[in-house]
């Protein structure tokens, strides 16, 4: 008897512990994810058994109504909170640490075949994906917009979820040399300073603007970035 008590015990205890720590998870994006849109907004994390039987290819959505009008709630898949859930809470991330040698004024800074990418590259995605999913839910529905004006809240994301000043913005510069790689509807030849998507014209920097500040959706006005 003791013996299936203990059987029973184990997966009823992996169970809880996998729910407490998207529960942990979802606390800890919530705050970052609502600042970048500038509004309240949920985050649900997908569970390790929903992972399994999920045969979608994607990263993170944003439902949109019949109207057009986000939901405000983010859902991100079970790698993509494990690996945000991984970076929260530290000022420095060994994978990143590369990053540092990159000389960013080189035409091809990081090469998809290089090291320095395959180190760094889940990291940097999974950011991506927590400032794009947060531009959908502030009514940018074009993916290409949203992944740029990601680009540009990533500094702030990673500073905000803990890492380093100058960790957070190579994190950034990252994501900005990667985005010539992006294909299909996430594709955007016009991400780049100075532009009509640049949230911060007026200043020299690019993509993170100086001081880091919570990009409250489009520059604190939804409808000005709208194409």
């Amino acid at each position: 008897m003791k013996l299936f008590a203990a059987v029973v015990a184990i997966p009823v205890l992996l169970v809880a512990w996998q729910w407490w720590s998207g529960v942990r998870t979802e606390s800890r994006l919530r705050p970052v994810a609502s600042a970048v849109a500038g509004r309240g907004v949920e985050v649900d994390c997908q569970s390790f058994w929903g992972s399994l039987l999920d045969a979608q290819s994607r990263h993170g959505e944003v439902w949109f109504g019949p109207d057009g009008v986000p939901e405000a709630r983010i859902f991100l898949t079970h790698p993509t909170c494990e690996r945000l859930e991984d970076f929260a809470g530290k000022s420095h991330h060994a994978e990143l640490d590369c990053l540092a040698e990159i000389d960013w004024n080189d035409s091809v800074p990081l090469p998809l075949e290089s090291d320095c990418y395959r180190r760094s590259s889940e990291t940097v995605y999974a950011l991506l994906v927590l400032a794009h999913e947060a531009y959908h839910t502030a009514g940018v529905r074009d993916e290409a917009l949203a992944n740029c004006y990601a680009i540009q809240a990533l500094g702030w994301a990673a500073s905000a979820l803990g890492a380093r000043l100058e960790e957070a913005e190579r994190v950034a510069l990252a994501m900005a040399a990667l985005a010539p790689y992006q294909r299909g509807p996430y594709a955007n030849s016009n991400c780049r300073p100075g532009s009509e998507i640049d949230l911060h014209p007026e200043t020299p920097f690019f993509p993170t603007e100086r001081p880091l500040a919570p990009p409250q959706g489009l520059g604190g006005s939804l409808a000005a970035k709208q194409p």
